[in-house]
């Protein structure tokens, strides 16, 4: 057992001194550059996903049929008659449902939502 031996931290051979030169240039070089390109304030949808992309993506929209029925959910969101809320979570029940075509599924249900509250989408 004795021909066995454990790597002590003292049994490292010390840095070369030139090898730490690349990585302390790109720390200091790299912030710099970054920063070039920011604005001083972010936008207000950074980061967010618009209510239309959300379901055209989502939902698997290829017709231009499909595009006009969800350009006019989202118009009705916009103007309020129609809540988010309502929307998002039948988006939400939509897509779990893991069917291959969603938009049936939640063309229906929003339909049924909005009946009830009073709102007729198409």
């Amino acid at each position: 057992m004795d021909t066995l031996r454990t790597a002590r931290p003292t049994d490292r051979p010390p840095p070369r001194p030139g090898r730490r030169w690349p990585w302390v240039a790109a720390l200091l070089v790299c912030p710099m550059g970054l920063s070039v390109g920011w604005s001083a304030a972010p936008e207000p949808s950074a980061g967010r996903t618009s209510l239309e992309d959300r379901l055209t993506t989502g939902l698997q929209v290829r017709r231009p049929a499909d595009a006009a029925y969800i350009g006019r959910v989202v118009e009705l969101v916009e103007e309020g008659k129609l809540p988010a809320k309502l929307v998002d979570s039948t988006f939400l029940w939509a897509v779990r449902r893991r069917q291959r075509h969603p938009l049936p599924a939640f063309r229906e249900a929003l339909r049924l939502q909005a009946d009830r509250i009073g709102v007729e989408i198409e």
